[in-house]
Formats: C-alpha cells, sequence, structure tokens
C-alpha cells in the first residue's frame, strides 16, 4: 500500500519522456554492445544492462554534468572527464557529437559508443556553459511474475520494485527489493538503497546505503561481474567509476556502508568504509560477517592521461590473526595521439605476492583498430574483490597474453529508422581475438599446470539498410577436462518501417553436438509494441548447453540456458499508456516433448511477467546556480 501511495502522490506531476523510451530493446541491446566491446550480449550480466538502461532512458547531460557525476558513470576515463571540464569551462557548451569525437583522447568510434548514452542538451549560448538541470524526476518500476514449473497448475510468485529519485544535479537516492520464485514474499529476499549527495562548487560526493567500487583496470578492487577474457580491441581497458551509487535488484557486488569522494582541480580522492555483514544483518539473517572493508583512492587525471593509487583492507573481528585481505595497487592510464597504454600493479600483502597487467591499444588506420595485453596473476596472488581482464574465473594462478584486431571495410550504409549521428554503418565490421593463459599450480581438478586458449572471430555484414547478417565463431582448447569446445552462432535480420525480424542458427560441440534455432518477428508503432519468439533445441549434456538471450521487460536480464530436448513460445509487448507511463506483459511457455528415454523427466514451463514503469518529472522552481 505504501508503494502505491507512493506511485499515486506523483501521478500529478508534469510528465516528460526520456530520451530514448522508446527507441526499442534493439536499440538497447546494439547501443550496449558498441560501448562495451562485448562481442554478444550473453557475456554481459544484470548489474551492467541494469546500470547502462538507466544512462539509455535517462542520458547524462554532459554539458552540466558535475565531474563527479561524470566520473561515476563509468563511461569516461578520468583523462577523458578533465578534458570535458576544461573544454566546458574554457569555450562552454559542446553542441554535436561530432564536436566531441574531435577532442583529444575521443575519437568517431568512442563517441559512436557512448552516443546513446549521453545528452548534449544546452540552455546556454554558444561559448557558455550550461545551468543545471532544474528537474525533479521520480521513476517507479513494479514487476511481478509467476511461474508454474510442476505439470499441474501450482504456480509460484516472484514481485520486485524500484524507485529513483534525483533533485536536479545535486541528489539522488534510490531503493529496491526483489522476492524470487524460491523464496519468501515477505520481507523480500534482496534489496538495495542509497542516499547520494554531489557538489558543485566544490566537486565530489557522498554516497550513504549500498554502492560499487571501481578503480584502475579491475586488479584490486572491481567487484561484481565483469568479462572473463575479450572480445573487441575495445573490450581490453576498464572505465572505471570509482565510487558510484548502486540501485540494481540483483545485490552482487554492492558494498553497504558510506563513501565520499572530492576533487581538487585535477586530483581527487575516495574513501570509504563497508560493513561486509551490514546486508545479512539487515536482512535478518542468522549469521553475519562483523568484518568492515575500508580503503582510499588517490588520483590525478590530465589531458592526456590518469594516474592514481588504491589501498584497502579488511578487518574488524577480534580473533583474526592476520586481515583477511589487504591490497595497494597503481595503475595509469595515457593516450598518445590515439594510442592508449595502461597498467596496473597490485601488492596483496596477506598472501605476499604481487601480480601486474599492462596493455595497448592503437588505431592502424582509420579502419583497423588492434589491442594486445600481457598479464601475471601468480597463486599467492588472492582474486579478492579484483575483476581484471583474465581467461579463467579469478585473478589468480594466471600467467596470460591476449591480442585483437578490430576492423571496418566498405562504403557507408544507412540505417532504416535511424537519423543523425550513428545512422549509417560500414558495410563490414568485425573482430578476432585471441586469448593464452598458462596456470603453473594445479587447479579445475587436474595434479599439473594447466594452459588454455580462447580464439574469437565476429563478422558483421549491413547488406543493405533493411537486412544485416552476423556470424560468430568461438573456440577453446584446454589441457583439462574436455579439451574442445566450439560454438559458431549465425544471425539474420532484418528491419524496416516497425517492422522487425531476426533468424538464429546456433551449434555448440564440446561433449556432444547440440543445437537451437529461433526466429523472432516484432512490430512497434507508435505507443505499441509486440514481439513474438519461437525455437528449439537438442542438447544432450549439461556441458553442451546453449545460453540465448531472451527478450524481455526493459530493465530485466534474463539469459537463460537451454539444456534437454524441447521447444518454447514467448510473446512481448509494450504499451504507452500516458507520457512517461508504460506497462509491459510476457508470456512464455517451455515444453520437453523430446526427452531422450534414458534422461530424466523435465515438465513443461509457463510464465507470466507483467511490468509498470512510470518516469515522471516536475521542474523544481528557484534560482539557477552558477556551473562549476
Amino acid at each position: 500500500m505504501y508503494i502505491m501511495g507512493v506511485i499515486l502522490c506523483f501521478l500529478f506531476l508534469p510528465a516528460s519522456s526520456a530520451a530514448n523510451a522508446d527507441d526499442g530493446e534493439d536499440g538497447f541491446i546494439a547501443a550496449v554492445l558498441g560501448f562495451t566491446g562485448a562481442s554478444a550480449v550473453e557475456e554481459l550480466d544484470e548489474y551492467e544492462m541494469e546500470r547502462l538502461y538507466e544512462y539509455y532512458r535517462h542520458p547524462l547531460r554532459l554539458n552540466s554534468a558535475t565531474r563527479s557525476r561524470l566520473l561515476s558513470s563509468g563511461l569516461f576515463s578520468a583523462y577523458q572527464v578533465a578534458v570535458l571540464m576544461d573544454i566546458r569551462e574554457l569555450t562552454g557548451d559542446i553542441f554535436s557529437f561530432e564536436e566531441l569525437s574531435a577532442l583529444d583522447g575521443f575519437g568517431y568510434g568512442f563517441v559512436s559508443g557512448i552516443a546513446p548514452f549521453v545528452s548534449l542538451a544546452s540552455d546556454a549560448v554558444p561559448g557558455a556553459s550550461s545551468f543545471p538541470d532544474p528537474v525533479l524526476r521520480n521513476t517507479v518500476t513494479i514487476k511481478s511474475g509467476m511461474r508454474n514449473v510442476s505439470g499441474n497448475f501450482d504456480p509460484e510468485g516472484t514481485y520486485s520494485m524500484k524507485y529513483r529519485v534525483e533533485a536536479g544535479e545535486s541528489l539522488e537516492a534510490g531503493l529496491s527489493a526483489r522476492s524470487s520464485y524460491a523464496e519468501e514474499h515477505f520481507p523480500p529476499g534482496k534489496y538495495s538503497f542509497f542516499v547520494a549527495y554531489y557538489g558543485r562548487k566544490f566537486p565530489g560526493k557522498i554516497v550513504a546505503g549500498d554502492f560499487s567500487l571501481r578503480f584502475g583496470q579491475g586488479l584490486a578492487l572491481w567487484p561484481g561481474f565483469s568479462m572473463s577474457g575479450v572480445s573487441s580491441a575495445d573490450s581490453f581497458i576498464r572505465r572505471p567509476s570509482g565510487i558510484a551509487p548502486y540501485n540494481s535488484y540483483s545485490g552482487e557486488g554492492a558494498f553497504r556502508g558510506l563513501a565520499a569522494d572530492a576533487g581538487f582541480g585535477h586530483f581527487s580522492v575516495s574513501s570509504f568504509v563497508s560493513g561486509l555483514g551490514l546486508r545479512d544483518m539487515m536482512e535478518g539473517k542468522d549469521t553475519f560477517s562483523r568484518d568492515f572493508l575500508y580503503g582510499l583512492n588517490a588520483g590525478w587525471s590530465g589531458m592526456h592521461g590518469q594516474v592514481s593509487m588504491t589501498c584497502y583492507a579488511v578487518s574488524g573481528t577480534a580473533d583474526t590473526e592476520l586481515l583477511p585481505e589487504a591490497k595497494l595497487s597503481a595503475d595509469a592510464r595515457f593516450s598518445i595521439r590515439g594510442t592508449d597504454v595502461f597498467s596496473e600493479v597490485a601488492y596483496d600483502f596477506v598472501g605476499n605476492a604481487a601480480a601486474a597487467l599492462a596493455g595497448v591499444r592503437a588505431g592502424i588506420s582509420d579502419a583497423l583498430q588492434m589491442a594486445a595485453m600481457v598479464r601475471y596473476y601468480p597463486s599467492g596472488y588472492s582474486s579478492g574483490y579484483a575483476g581484471a581482464v583474465r581467461g579463467g574465473t579469478k585473478c589468480s594462478n594466471e600467467y596470460g597474453a591476449s591480442a585483437a584486431l578490430s576492423h571496418s571495410a566498405g562504403n557507408w550504409v544507412d540505417i532504416a529508422g535511424k537519423t543523425g549521428f550513428g545512422s549509417s554503418e560500414k558495410r563490414f565490421r568485425g573482430d578476432l581475438s585471441i586469448d593464452m593463459i598458462y596456470s603453473p599450480e594445479p587447479k579445475y581438478g587436474v595434479d599439473t599446470s594447466s594452459h588454455q586458449i580462447k580464439l574469437l572471430l565476429v563478422e558483421n555484414i549491413r547488406i543493405s539498410r533493411y537486412f544485416s547478417a552476423s556470424v560468430r565463431y568461438s573456440g577453446r582448447y584446454r589441457s583439462y577436462g574436455l579439451p574442445f569446445r566450439t560454438d559458431v552462432r549465425t544471425d539474420f535480420k532484418f528491419s524496416s518501417a516497425g517492422w522487425n525480424a531476426n533468424l538464429r542458427f546456433n551449434i555448440l560441440h564440446c561433449r556432444n553436438f547440440s543445437y537451437l534455432s529461433y526466429l523472432e518477428c516484432g512490430y512497434k508503432a507508435g505507443n505499441l509494441s509486440a514481439w513474438l519468439r519461437t525455437g528449439a533445441f537438442i542438447v544432450d549434456s549439461w556441458d553442451d548447453r546453449i545460453y540465448a538471450y531472451e527478450r524481455d521487460a526493459p530493465g530485466n536480464f534474463n539469459v537463460p540456458a537451454y539444456y534437454g530436448r524441447g521447444y518454447w513460445l514467448s510473446f512481448n509487448s509494450g504499451i504507452r499508456l500516458y507520457d512517461g507511463i508504460r506497462l509491459y506483459l510476457r508470456a512464455s511457455y517451455q515444453d520437453y516433448p523430446w526427452q531422450l528415454p534414458e534422461s530424466a523427466d523435465k515438465p513443461p514451463k509457463a510464465e507470466v511477467k507483467i511490468q509498470l514503469v512510470m518516469d515522471l518529472r516536475k521542474r523544481m522552481p528557484g534560482k539557477k546556480h552558477d556551473v562549476f
């Protein structure tokens, strides 16, 4: 009832739809892949998708956002933020993406990747800077689902909600809660909350509640999800967000406590303290950790580079003889005429071991970009909260080297339904990467050293403004377990005047051969969108399972693993009830009628989800303040 009361309180506010609210999920997925450098959406996770979806629906205002907001977005490096702040101070607002791409350290490729997540909105005359955005924005998302997996009508339920409020560029707060199918309905099994204040005349922020910590290249602090491996040349380099408010359903990788940062010209300092058992304690768990994580980051960023140092430790229990975690790291990244050089070195005091990585990304020509990296993660180095690029599951017991080439060729082809910057692309675009690792100490159940080689090849072809195709090949060889794993996927897409279609074929071989294929068709026009997907799969071994991203309501992330012999059917629709208020429905059915006799019987599964999103805005009264 309280939630419904909050919703009704804001119904009277004049609403304004977000910039990308009606661009569709396909546009969002393409934007995420372009920004992250991932070769497929299946490589990402829920937190990353939720975070980027917030910026997709509500683009970051580059001409008025504070330095701290720009950094915590994770869209820019520290020296790119330094460039933006200097340009805004010296020449005023930026009025076009072409102008943004001409700045040092940016370039056309990078700007194409971030363009869907940022806004160049300006209320200033040329040569001047914009005022802060004086808008009070309230976003409420309510989801509910019901499924039946027993074959009889014995449904399970789930629900979740998320509320976010922003008062201009100064104040932000959020609350999310989720109860999964296997949990009690109340209280919710997971929830997160935060309150953040951003300063302008004294640039910096304070965050109380849940926050994420991502520094350097992830060798010391990068908890939560991170891709294990490399795809395109853009995926080699991390864009640290430092201290950032956390407002995700998953709860993975979040700290709960107090954090703050401050800027002094080109210097910045961040500090944080988190009770590692606060989440479990507040959720009523019987046992929880009494340890605290606390640390500090200090950095410098200029027009062509950045350096920083991070230190943190975990302690707090009276009977702890040694600190469970204590690390010190130093990282650097410089851009010299379009060539990025990056590195990080970290020392683990508990394990008495040092780890390091270094790499380079360079544009060989307008059509060819390369990247290379080497890394050294000794077995004594604790992976802890690390999330640097790696070939295995942890930043430990791994010596690795990676290289990638990204290319584009052919003439520029217009894309149906798009206009302006990024409305055309090269006819041929692709990525080739190789990743090699050696583990000197035994792991994965083997008694000797081991090694692994991964190869990835992706080719995208823009056949015409309506048709496109892509081929993705990934192969893996390792000296333990099942040595070979090969995955080949082809997609054929059509888009025109609201109609969309996608046909996929996927073949995978590890223990045996497995197959998956689906056809998806959709229509989007005005206030209504509808999608229908049907597919079938033959996967007789769990080692040969195939992951496929499943379309869901915006802001959700669903990548099921298909195993068995069966088919599925899903329907998605969305309707805009009012400017800023949308309702989504998803229904799906999955059955296994062709199971082999020796396989375990798998009952059919039916599921229905509904989601209501209310995005309401109101211009705040009061005097506009000067921009820092």
